[in-house]
């Protein structure tokens, strides 16, 4: 294999060295990739000089089909399967999305369908700042009492995105969904405890910025139930921090991670802009 894989976190996370993903990879370094994106579920690989048609080349390498995010007026101007994601502003409007969602979450889980895979490549980033937060829910999951994971057995919850708005009004944030957008992302219900549709392992698939509610329980008890499964989950030993450097692109697997930026305060003179793509995934249950 022409490429080494280095641990970054305890219980996931992994650098890939001396790989240059503009190239075609032979069939054993596809394998080795794919076989380690699904061991240590968070990849970074540094050091990369991508153009757009390059990173949708490289994101399908996690997975065949890529989808376009909702929030179109941030999609790159070549494709829209590339969302911007910056806090620079040219001519008095911004180039992307400034905060790409500093609150916990795993991508598109608002959706019937959500994202398999998440990639993100560095434009440009600051000396300090703009890292992204991980968490293991796979071991999160396997690590929680018996009782607790008899309880969430069957359970359901309600993932919508307009949570995260009111979250963020309540928080004295903007909101950022439009109208359309939010009568094009209604409330979905999905499994508490998911199973991996490639490795099979259980995780915990709740999330602070888009889980609204555990059905079946009043208000009271879903609340109480989600900030005990969050506590547990948001221990240091289930997260990673990645400090970001320019050429980076890092992917990450969905179904058993959830992250969060850190970027809601980075000023407009510490200038981060990074490039994403989505990969599509399929139905939860």
């Amino acid at each position: 294999m022409s490429f080494e894989i280095e641990p970054l976190g305890e219980t996931f996370g992994a650098e890939i060295r001396d790989l240059d993903l503009s190239r075609p990879l032979s069939a054993a370094e596809a394998g080795a990739l794919r076989e380690a994106f699904f061991e240590r579920r968070v990849l970074a690989v540094p050091k990369q000089a991508l153009n757009p048609r390059q990173l949708l080349e490289v994101s399908r390498r996690f997975g065949p089909d890529l989808e376009a995010h909702v929030l179109n007026q941030f999609h790159h101007p070549e494709t829209p399967l590339i969302v911007v994601l910056s806090n620079r502003v040219v001519d008095g409007r911004p180039i992307g999305l400034k905060d790409g969602g500093s609150f916990w979450h795993s991508d598109n889980s608002y959706k019937a369908r959500p994202a398999a895979a998440t990639v993100l490549y560095a434009i440009e980033v600051p000396d300090d700042g703009g890292d992204t937060l991980f968490c293991d829910m796979t071991t999160a999951y396997d690590e929680l009492p018996a009782q607790i994971r008899a309880r969430l057995d069957g359970l359901t919850a309600t993932h919508d995105y307009g949570y995260r708005d009111e979250v963020a009004v309540r928080e004295g944030r903007l909101a950022v969904l439009s109208e359309a957008q939010r009568k094009a992302t209604p409330p979905v219900r999905h499994p508490v405890v998911r199973r991996h549709p490639v490795t099979g392992r259980k995780a915990l698939y709740i999330s602070p910025g888009i889980t609204r509610a555990i059905d079946g329980l009043d208000e009271a008890e879903s609340e109480a139930l989600k900030q005990q499964l969050f506590e547990h989950c948001l221990k240091p030993r289930y997260c990673l921090r990645y400090r970001w450097r320019a050429g980076d692109v890092v992917a990450w697997d969905n179904p058993s991670l959830m992250h969060s930026a850190t970027t809601k305060d980075l000023p407009a003179e510490r200038p981060r802009t990074l490039w994403r793509t989505i990969v599509s995934g399929g139905p939860t249950a």
